[in-house]
């Protein structure tokens, strides 16, 4: 569901009809009070509101119940416009803050129906306000788990930084990634690489909103790819076009293609959903990266945490000079199952660390078409945004 940034809290009638009602609330006795709450759900829910999922753990009786009251009008408002009101929530946060009412405003630029969330389940802003948008810092390992073809270990660090331009809104934002990436071959003599590869260029990503239902990504990295002894092949293409179908608040659905620009592998077809059945869960069972993530924790708009499961196609294409003195492209490639943490920050911040299992790999060379099977290998790999 798209969500636009914070527009205002309970206003002040609202919350003096709320205050009205503590007077009587607090001469209740507790079953009369869950009893009153039981009718005040009942009516809600015909009148078009869900309320199973507000919290119970720490939100009392009380609370609970002038949180229904001050909801029925607008319920009631919502259904005569014939227009849905939603509630979105989650249990307590690990933080023991008390959950409190907010106001949102669904569609283009805040105008739209109104959606009633609480103040923990506010999204943690992801981007700056400014040109711009921070740097990142990565590196990984793979080891080698057997001797065939002699092993082969995989080191790499990789450099970013991010820059953002509003391309006449904020709903259609152009970024601006240049990096620089090394990775290190660690084998035997056997294998006819150099042992540092280089991989160079600007990731450009734009991603805009037609409506609140329609919206496109799209990712363009041209780059070099090289040992840097050879410019024969190096200029490298990735692209990556999706379509993007918001079909029900919970579950978005995706289709497009991906060029990796790599030699062993023609454009793919990207497609799949997104599926986030409740706050702390969510499916991204998109090609060529699914994923399954589960919200460990939150601090309201500030940060949260998620730990996640997935798998990926793991390797790239290089132009190489062989022993001999000749040109060549090299491609490296395997199959990757990993499970990770990830910390994301307000102001495009955060940290992140992955381990797994890589399969299926292989090394091949486009132009003498040698090609050599490896072990499997274990891998990690760690990055921080600043």
């Amino acid at each position: 569901m798209r969500r636009e940034p914070l527009a205002f809290l309970l206003d002040s009638n609202l919350g003096g009809r709320v205050s009205s009602l503590q007077g009587v609330l607090h001469g209740m006795s507790n079953q009369n009070a869950r009893h009153t709450e039981h009718s005040f759900s009942d009516t809600l829910s015909v009148e078009g509101i869900r309320t199973d999922m507000l919290p119970r753990n720490r939100l009392s009786v009380t609370v609970r119940l002038m949180t229904l009251v001050a909801l029925l009008p607008l319920a009631r408002q919502a259904k005569a416009n014939e227009v849905p009101l939603l509630i979105e929530s989650s249990p307590q946060t690990d933080h023991g803050s008390e959950p409190s009412i907010v106001f949102q405003h669904n569609g283009p630029h805040g105008q739209g129906p109104p959606q009633v969330i609480l103040a923990d389940e506010i999204p943690v802003d992801r981007f700056r306000k400014s040109f711009y948008q921070g740097a990142d810092l990565n590196g990984g390992y793979l080891g080698d788990t057997g001797n065939q073809a002699g092993g082969l270990n995989l080191t790499y660090q990789e450099a970013r930084a991010s820059f953002g331009i509003p391309l006449g809104s904020l709903d259609n934002i152009l970024a601006i990634s240049p990096y620089f990436r090394v990775d290190q071959l660690d084998g035997p003599e056997t294998i006819d690489a150099s042992e540092t590869l280089y991989d160079t260029g600007v990731t450009l990503l734009n991603r805009k909103e037609w409506s609140d239902r329609f919206s496109h990504t799209l990712i363009l990295t041209p780059s070099v790819r090289s040992d840097f002894r050879t410019s024969e092949n190096a200029f490298r293409l990735f692209g990556l076009a999706l379509w993007n179908w918001q079909k029900r608040p919970d579950l978005s659905l995706s289709l497009g293609v991906v060029y990796l620009g790599r030699s062993d592998l023609p454009p793919l077809p990207a497609f799949g959903f997104s599926w986030t059945p409740t706050p702390r869960w969510r499916l991204d069972a998109i090609l060529p990266r699914p994923r399954l993530s589960h919200r460990l924790w939150k601090d309201a708009g500030n940060a949260e945490g998620w730990a996640y499961v997935g798998g990926t196609l793991g390797g790239n294409t290089w132009a190489v000079r062989r022993d001999d003195g000749s040109d060549d492209e090299l491609t490296i490639s395997d199959l990757r199952f990993l499970f990770g943490y990830e910390e994301i920050r307000r102001g495009n911040r955060g940290v992140f660390a992955e381990a797994g299992y890589s399969f299926n790999r292989s090394i091949e060379y486009e132009v003498s078409e040698d090609e050599i099977d490896l072990s499997d290998g274990l891998f990690i790999q760690a990055g921080w945004k600043f």
